[in-house]
């Protein structure tokens, strides 16, 4: 009997730490994680801010890379593809760095 109870507990135990992985609180904390990106947090920690600013970077990088493509390329194709990756690279890029220096007021 002893050895049937250490082992629920020990499930119980494990289904309680693996609590975030499962369904409904990933959809949370996916929620809490892109509401942190799109809208920032005037409390956020530095590394918070340093990862914002990662993901920023990347995409400001991903951005001058296609206005590149538009620029260098003189063909049809190479401007739309150019446009419709910059533009939503762009905006993201700058969206998130301007999120990065998000402080509270005083």
């Amino acid at each position: 009997m002893a050895h049937g109870q250490d082992t629920d507990e020990m499930l119980n135990e494990i289904d309680h730490k693996q609590g975030a992985a499962k369904w409904p609180q990933t959809l949370e904390a996916g929620r809490s994680v892109d509401e942190f990106l799109w809208k920032g947090d005037p409390k956020a920690t530095p590394v918070q801010r340093v990862g914002l600013a990662i993901f920023g970077v990347g995409f400001l990088c991903l951005f001058v890379i296609s206005i590149v493509l538009v620029v260098i390329g003189h063909d049809g194709p190479s401007i739309f593809i150019g446009l419709v990756v910059g533009t939503p690279c762009g905006i993201f890029a700058f969206r998130f760095l301007r999120n990065v220096f998000r402080r509270t007021t005083r």
